[in-house]
């Protein structure tokens, strides 16, 4: 029962001046007392039965708002401030936003591209290391050197423009995760070209989102939901036992509207889609999923895809790499790996959906239609 929740009680009755009949009516005071004693009892213990409001907190990082919501009773904003300002440390550890700051590992690996190796830290260290086990995993369609084709579009800043043809034809060279060096003993970076550049913006926010998870599993949570503006993680199921519904986004519409719900409990889900940053220019819109073969923002006939995953620092690479890839080979790959599911949604509104998929998702959306698992082209799309 809430503090703004208040039961009292004015008694009505007049007692008697003579004494025989002040016993009886006593009497009746008192059963009336125990009565609404008993009353107040139950109010309390309905209202005790009610479930905690989960602990939130907000933050602005990582170029989106982050909300973490914590079911579970006895922590206090703390936690979830500590949680903050680790995601600040990575943030401010990998950020390649010159207009954020004027210096991070990451900006001084890229401005020592052809003249020095540069000691990282063991966070950008590792998230670099899987960054390139994703890049060459999907051929480069995950591609951590694609920093100078992200700054030449400039999509989500002011400066936002098309490149003309021969000065994508000057950038694509440079744009080659083998050509990285990484000792991970040492810590150490090197990129042997000057003009190359790493970026970890597919990346290390499923990085974030995983260690966000440990430092709260590792102080007792065991139910939360943790929302990376968009990237969701969830820890446990939720206090009633059930599992988590997790809304996915319609391509085409607003974050209101859903073409469906994920249902998972200890799982993370990672979508990608050409609505979140882009600008238009001449009627045509150009999105910041870009494809490094071809210096352009993805074309593949996919409008968005969503990964299913024990890790969000796994399921945000594959989210990106997978819209780049386009059906076949997307779903080919993620069908191999383990522990790993998708959604991937075509052009025509059909969402083509991994075996173990088929259990968690189900469509809201009548303008979609969900395609059971097996080859897309034996799915039955027209």
């Amino acid at each position: 029962m809430t503090s703004e929740t208040q039961i009292s009680y004015t008694p009505r009755m007049k007692l008697p001046r003579t004494g025989a009949t002040v016993l009886v009516s006593i009497h009746r005071l008192r059963v009336v007392a125990l009565l609404l004693m008993l009353i107040l009892a139950l109010l309390l213990s309905g209202c005790a039965q009610k479930p905690a409001q989960p602990l939130t907190g907000d933050a602005l990082l990582l170029g989106t708002v982050i909300r973490i919501s914590i079911s579970d009773r006895g922590f206090n904003k703390a936690l979830i401030d500590r949680v903050f300002d680790r995601i600040a440390t990575i943030e401010a550890r990998m950020s390649t936003s010159t207009a954020d700051y004027d210096d991070t590992e990451l900006l001084r690996v890229n401005r020592a591209g052809g003249e020095a190796a540069v000691t990282v830290s063991d966070d950008t260290m590792y998230v670099l290391t899987e960054a390139v086990r994703f890049s060459r995993m999907t051929e480069g369609a995950f591609e951590v050197s694609i920093g100078p084709l992200v700054q030449l579009w400039g999509i989500g800043t002011e400066d936002a423009r098309v490149p003309a043809p021969e000065e994508l034809e000057s950038v694509l060279p440079l744009v080659d995760y083998r050509e990285a060096i990484l000792d991970p003993a040492a810590r150490t970076v090197y990129l042997p070209r000057a003009g190359m550049g790493l970026d970890v913006g597919g990346i290390a926010k499923g990085y974030a989102a995983d260690e966000a998870a440990r430092m709260l599993q590792e102080a007792g949570v065991t139910s939360a939901l943790l929302d990376f503006g968009g990237n969701i993680l969830v820890i446990g199921a939720k206090p009633d036992g059930s599992p988590w519904r997790i809304g996915v986004q319609r391509p085409d519409a607003q974050r209101s509207a859903y073409i469906g719900i994920v249902a998972v409990t200890d799982r993370t889900v990672v979508t990608s889609g050409p609505y979140e940053r882009y600008f238009e220019l001449d009627g045509t819109r150009y999105h910041h999923i870009l494809d490094s073969s071809t210096g352009y923002p993805a074309d593949a006939g996919l409008t968005q895809v969503t990964i299913i995953a024990e890790r969000s620092i796994e399921a945000d690479a594959l989210s990106t790499a997978c819209y780049v890839m386009g059906l076949d080979r997307a779903f080919s790959l993620v069908s191999s790996l383990p522990g790993v599911e998708a959604l991937f949604v075509d052009d025509r509104r059909n969402i083509y959906m991994t075996s173990g998929a088929e259990g968690l998702f189900s469509v809201t959306d009548p303008d979609y239609r969900a395609i059971a698992s097996g080859t897309p082209s034996a799915g039955g799309a027209p």
